[in-house]
């Protein structure tokens, strides 16, 4: 039968799940749900990331809220039940993906109906176009989350609606929750209070690593409207110049660009489902609601007790909404921000690079290394990757977990006139160079020109669909990576 996903893309997503990692801090943690609220890496990270996360968030809503002495117990239990779960499922998925990872590799499953099976029992589904994940069986708890907003029921309502109109679905009656986003699960149940039933639902393989996928269902409440009552009855709120459902419908569905509104491109977009679709944009999946920074204002004054919790989950569309409503939230963002990664990790380091020998830094002989979408360049091992955003970029990547590796591997390209930059995720230093970095290399080094140009035809012809859009793209901005072009250019001059 003919594959409709790579299993090569399959197996690094599965090494990638199952790199060894070192415990994650806080820090790291929060920083990551800051930027795009996912929790994404190796499983030894990503599990006890959001065991983190759970305990720091437990802690901060009682320090800021001052629950009652009963309420403060029900949040701490929601919290070890919740991190439970998240043990029992850390252990479930380890044993699951490493015994796919060995069937693939040793080439011993078989695919069916969008499954890949090594047995009858284990199998993990690899449908074409959504992430290949891992169901997690028999994780479950009930709990009772307190009411910690204390809101009229009206307010609360207005609240409940707008993520009904978004991530919220229903099941025998009653409302649940599905996210792999753990800011979310707080912030939706903070609507939702009273009677819980939680599970782990499915471990996923990302481009980033593992994240988990956590569902909660409320037992304590009926849910009270369909997906399309309540999409329109947010719209009808607007119109009325109420903004609190349209404040948790864009929480769930909303479009988060922080660099549009660090560059004061202000637009509220959230995903255009019927039978709501005002000012439809660009993208027919997407609907423009509204314009100005007035509309970010809007939703910080709906916000009014909620936008407390939301500050302390660190969740970042909110983090949106203050930038686009706070000038001085604003500018010391800003301070904290400009800076390259990689000067933040040379201030941190305390010295611009450290003695680190090329076998370190994982060199080879240039002409022994020939696996599509690898480059050397300075005597430094690279990975190509294709980059979503405007017309698409491609980039090459060094990945390591130790910064003294990184600043050296930073400082032997730049030592080769490239502007390299080091960023975190999950658990690593990745030391990158961008496109244009990429281009000139490759004008002046056939060997680069080619990996690059091997590397781009593979994706066009056999990549995700996203893939083939994005190296189609690029090709045709630099048709000289085309095969024939790339041929005359490698062909040897005539004496």
């Amino acid at each position: 039968m003919e594959r409709k996903f790579s299993v090569d893309e399959l197996r690094r997503r599965l090494e990638l799940a199952l790199r060894p990692a070192e415990p994650p801090t806080v820090e790291e943690v929060l920083a990551a749900v800051e930027r795009n609220g996912k929790l994404r890496g190796p499983a030894d990270w990503v599990f006890p990331a959001w065991r983190l996360y759970v305990d720091y968030v437990v802690e901060e809503i009682i320090g800021r809220f001052k629950p009652s002495a009963e309420e403060e117990e029900q949040l701490r239990d929601f919290g070890r039940k919740l991190n439970t779960l998240l043990e029992r499922a850390e252990r479930q998925a380890k044993a699951e993906l490493t015994a796919i990872y060995k069937a693939v590799v040793d080439g011993t499953y078989r695919v069916e109906n969008d499954k890949l099976y090594i047995s009858d029992r284990v199998w993990m589904y690899v449908r074409e176009g959504f992430a290949p994940h891992i169901i997690i069986h028999g994780v479950t708890a009930k709990a009772r989350f307190p009411d910690v907003l204390k809101l009229p029921r009206e307010r609360l309502e207005l609240l409940q609606l707008g993520w009904r109109a978004s991530d919220e679905g229903e099941m025998g009656g009653r409302p649940f929750m599905g996210t792999t986003q753990p800011w979310q699960v707080f912030a939706w149940t903070a609507t939702r209070y009273g009677e819980l039933y939680a599970y782990v639902a499915s471990a996923n393989l990302t481009r980033e690593g593992a994240s988990v996928h956590i569902q909660i269902n409320a037992k304590s409440w009926r849910q009270r409207w369909s997906k399309a009552e309540a999409i329109d009855l947010v719209a009808s709120h607007l119109r009325r110049g109420e903004w609190a459902p349209v404040l948790t419908m864009w929480l769930g569905d909303g479009k988060a660009e922080r660099s549009e509104v660090l560059s004061g491109e202000y637009k509220l977009v959230i995903a255009a489902k019927e039978p709501w679709r005002p000012n439809p944009s660009a993208s027919a999946s997407k609907a423009l609601v509204a314009r100005g920074r007035e509309a970010f204002e809007r939703l910080r004054e709906s916000a009014g007790v909620y936008g407390k919790l939301l500050d302390l989950l660190k969740a970042h569309k909110w983090i949106d909404v203050k930038l686009a409503t706070d000038d001085g939230f604003r500018a010391a963002f800003k301070l904290n921000t400009e800076k390259r990664g990689i000067d933040v990790l040379r201030e941190a380091y305390g010295r611009n690079g450290v003695e680190t020998s090329a076998e370190q830094l994982g060199y080879v002989e240039r002409n022994s290394r020939r696996r599509n979408g690898v480059v050397v360049v300075a005597g430094v091992v690279m990975y190509l990757e294709l980059v979503s955003g405007r017309g698409g970029s491609l980039v090459a990547k060094y990945f390591t977990r130790d910064a003294g590796k990184a600043l050296a591997a930073a400082g032997r390209l730049e030592s080769a006139g490239l502007r390299p930059n080091v960023v975190r995720s999950g658990p690593n230093y990745v030391v990158y160079i961008a496109t244009a970095d990429l281009l000139r290399l490759a004008e002046r080094d056939g060997e680069i020109r080619r990996a690059v140009a091997l590397y781009l035809a593979e994706k066009a012809k056999d990549g995700t669909p996203r893939q083939r859009e994005l190296a189609e793209k690029i090709l045709k901005r630099h048709p000289f990576f085309l095969p024939n072009r790339l041929a005359a250019s490698l062909k040897p001059a005539s004496p």
